[in-house]
């Protein structure tokens, strides 16, 4: 059965139709923000299309693929990889996911690290013509990096200085990678593990080595217990000796200071003593009163007295003296049996002897008793 020409030209309309919305399709692209095509016009690099509306030569020029791995975190919280290949290249910041790998440390320590990094493109030309195959680029320079860096230092380094190796290695790709047009914003070391023998191993070292910082902690703290009362006791006896030495010195000082008012008090009373004898004169009575009263001490605490020496002429005394012979009268009773008549009169011979002399020289201002 024969077509009619009525529906030979609608089929070719349609066709033609057709044919022109793929043009169109071809033709037009609707770039979103934050997102870059490249385009190239018979294989070769032509232009890099901006966010917007974009129009191309139909046929000759054809959007350039790339291929990259986009990584996620599930709602599970793990982290997932998944390979995509599209025209449209994400210019936002992206996390790559860095595979699990095996590194030793300087003290030959074999650990697993586990690391991503945060990095952004921002030139698409460099990121698809510079290298082949960039996430496979990316994967070996960051082995190499993480290698040398921890090939560096040992594993106690690497636990105590992770933000350090961060910063580190962020410094470093952003060198490396700049010239594939990406920017590294931070890396994340999200796992730093030792092999499962190792493990057990430094567990057993980390106890032993904890018992030896424990019992050094010990030991330090009795020695310097021991220092600080051995400083303590120091200061108490220094304080001690010098608080002696205070007392001692307070001590002199007092007595030397009461020996000279005891100096200054007798000078001051002889001072007044010489005053008043001057005023009163030589014939004073209350001066040869008390002068009498000190030598009728002085006799009454000692009769062997056999000299008296009076310095002055004294009425008051010249009494006593004329009297002294009554300190004898148990000795002057005669005895009564006729057999110590012999003896009565040796006793009179010797009384005899005793007299009372009186020499005066001058103006008689000296008496002496024999």
């Amino acid at each position: 059965m024969a077509l009619s020409s009525g529906a030979i030209a609608g089929i070719i309309v349609a066709v033609i139709i057709f044919i022109i919305l793929i043009i169109i399709y071809s033709t037009i692209f609707i770039v979103h923000q934050s997102e870059g095509i490249i385009i190239e016009r018979l294989g070769r690099f032509h232009r890099v299309l901006e966010s917007g509306i974009n129009f191309v030569a139909p046929i000759v020029d054809s959007p350039r693929n790339f291929t990259w791995r986009k990584t996620y975190i599930t709602p599970q919280g793990t982290i997932s990889d998944e390979i995509k290949t599209s025209n449209r290249i994400d210019l936002r910041e992206s996390v790559f996911n860095f595979l699990k790998q095996e590194v030793y440390t300087k003290d030959t320590v074999l650990l697993d690290v586990h690391a991503i990094m945060y990095f952004r493109i921002y030139d698409i030309k460099k990121a698809v013509y510079e290298v082949d195959d960039l996430q496979g680029a990316l994967s070996n320079t960051a082995q190499t990096q993480l290698k040398e860096v921890f090939g560096n230092m040992s594993f106690s380094e690497a636990l105590e200085s992770q933000s350090q190796i961060n910063e580190h290695l962020v410094k470093e790709f952003s060198k490396l990678f700049s010239n594939w047009g990406i920017i590294v914003e931070r890396m994340e070391l999200l796992d730093l593990s030792p092999k499962s023998s190792i493990s057990e191993a430094m567990k057993k070292q980390m106890v032993a080595e904890r018992k030896r910082r424990g019992d050094f902690i010990q030991s330090e703290g009795e020695k310097v217990a021991m220092n600080l009362l051995a400083e303590g006791q120091k200061y108490e006896r220094i304080n001690l000796g010098i608080a002696n030495q205070e007392s001692t010195r307070k001590k002199s000082e007092g007595q030397a200071e009461a020996s000279i008012e005891i100096a200054q008090s007798e000078s001051a009373a002889l001072e007044v003593m010489q005053k008043t004898l001057e005023e009163e004169g030589k014939e004073n009575s209350q001066t040869n009163y008390l002068i009498s009263l000190k030598y009728l001490d002085m006799l009454n605490t000692s009769k062997s007295v056999t000299q008296l020496h009076v310095p002055y002429k004294i009425d008051g005394i010249q009494g006593i003296i004329s009297d002294y012979t009554s300190l004898y009268e148990p000795d002057l009773d005669m005895p009564t049996n006729k057999s110590s008549s012999n003896n009565n009169n040796n006793y009179q011979s010797s009384l005899s002897k005793r007299t009372l002399t009186s020499s005066t020289s001058g103006k008689k201002e000296f008496s002496e008793l024999d």
